[in-house]
């Protein structure tokens, strides 16, 4: 490539950058203003108090950075409610104990253990058992290998790209032995990857909805993770086959002769493997019969990444190294919950959600339970908040969490509806990051086929919500 081409390509994908970053500095100023505005004139700002929210969410739909978006709407919150700067520091300090800060505390340890599992090779020694156990001789059997490994994987280490990321390059050498087509094996990764987490006992969207609904990983499993989970993973098997049969585009040569896939994990792999799976399988079982709550997580992601790392013959030091490692790239997520929770104080401090309550408390009784979980199911496929579904279900269960509490509905159902929103959305209507991050690691550019697969999971799970609220009301 020539420097001129270069500098053509470099100024291409940095305009967008630009015009994306000049329209959130543009929209915060706008609510700066605004928040000046209302904290002179009036002593509560009532529903004017959403402004925050509505930021945040515009902010991280133009493409700010999702922490960069969370500042900016704690700013406007803090001017709001006249929180000056030592008030707002009491608020910072408090955070790091509150729920939220410890979800993403857990959060980040989980990355800190999936870290682990892939330098001792225990997630890569997963994932050839996972296959060679379901066998590899026909397209059927290598699906469903596919599929149950980036279930298993992606459950375990709590991330839909980076559990994905280790599958890839075992399982599409095999996939294309047997003719599976990128198109194809795209739609796999991402249903069987949006499953797992679903079904994970310590990935981010089960953590918090466990603590949002104050379930056990038990009774979250049986009501809302396994039947949502399920319904994701078989329409997402039978939508696979009828984009097989749609798309023409094939793997290559050197694609289906990658050894990679034939490589055998050597003694320390398999044990810290077993190790891996032993552990949280014996750990996540005893919580379930003790009905733990979402702490119980902080236990289970030291001890695993312990009995791992010792396991694949790794010195403590060597374990603790690899757990910063991967704890390392999810730091802005915990910054994200440390602010998340000031903010939400502040925006209730306003009077806004007494205000949304107190609009609803009369209309929501005719309406009803049934209705009111699907119109939130519904609010998240259109407007969720992207890369932050963790941060969607905090800010649904404190929007609409009183008026959970004024109509009677059950945690389970309500787990359900957070499930929905924050994760349904995913799959579509609109492209969305994880959609392209799956069809980048099949090695497909079908994004119509991706597109048609989440349509079609989406509708189906719709149904699945219909059914289930009717059962858990």
């Amino acid at each position: 490539m020539t420097s001129e081409e270069s500098g053509t390509t470099h100024t291409t994908t940095e305009e967008p950058r630009a015009r994306r970053n000049t329209a959130g500095m543009v929209c915060f100023g706008v609510a700066l203003l605004a928040s000046v505005v209302l904290a002179i004139a009036t002593p509560k700002a009532g529903f004017w108090g959403l402004l925050p929210i509505i930021l945040y969410a515009v902010l991280a739909l133009v493409g700010v950075d999702v922490v960069l978006a969370t500042v900016g709407a704690l700013l406007v919150a803090a001017i709001l409610t006249r929180t000056g700067p030592i008030p707002l520091g009491a608020q910072l300090a408090t955070s790091m104990g509150s729920l939220v800060a410890v979800i993403g505390l857990i959060i980040i340890l989980g990355a800190g253990l999936g870290h682990v599992a892939q330098v001792t090779g225990a997630a890569q020694a997963l994932v050839r058992t996972v296959m060679r156990r379901v066998g590899l001789r026909t397209p059927t059997r290598v699906q469903l290998g596919l599929m149950l490994s980036s279930l298993v994987i992606v459950g375990a280490l709590g991330t839909l790209a980076g559990g994905n990321a280790i599958l890839a390059p075992i399982v599409i050498p095999i996939a294309a032995r047997v003719g599976w087509r990128p198109a194809a094996v795209a739609a796999m990764f991402h249903s069987a990857g949006a499953a797992g987490l679903m079904l994970g006992p310590f990935t981010p969207p089960v953590v918090t909805i466990m603590a949002a609904a104050k379930l056990s990983y038990g009774t979250y499993l049986l009501q809302a993770g396994l039947p949502v989970g399920l319904i994701t993973m078989v329409t997402g098997f039978f939508m696979a086959r009828w984009i097989q049969r749609r798309t023409e585009v094939e793997y290559t040569a050197e694609d289906a002769a990658s050894t990679e896939s034939d490589q055998e994990p050597d003694a320390h792999s398999r044990r810290a493997a077993a190790a891996f799976a032993g552990v949280l399988v014996a750990l996540a079982a005893y919580g379930v019969f003790a009905k733990a709550g979402y702490s119980y997580a902080l236990v289970v992601l030291v001890v695993t990444a312990a009995a791992t790392g010792l396991a694949g013959g790794r010195r403590p030091l060597e374990i603790a190294q690899a757990v910063y490692a991967g704890a390392s790239r999810l730091i802005w997520l915990f910054f994200l919950f440390w602010m998340l929770d000031p903010l939400l104080t502040l925006v209730e401090k306003t009077g806004a959600f007494e205000s949304i309550f107190g609009a609803l408390e009369p209309v929501m009784p005719k309406v009803g339970p049934y209705w009111f979980l699907l119109l939130v199911v519904l609010l998240g496929y259109v407007h969720a908040v992207p890369g932050a579904a963790v941060a969607q279900i905090v800010l649904i269960n404190k929007l609409f969490g009183p008026l959970v509490t004024a109509l009677g509905v059950p945690p389970g159902a309500w787990a359900v509806s957070l499930l929905g929103t924050a994760q349904i959305d995913q799959l579509g209507p609109y492209p969305t990051a994880d959609m392209m991050g799956q069809m980048g690691l099949a090695r497909s550019r079908d994004l119509r086929m991706m597109l048609f697969n989440g349509w079609a999971i989406m509708v189906v799970n719709t149904v699945g919500f219909l059914i289930l609220f009717a059962v858990l009301l």
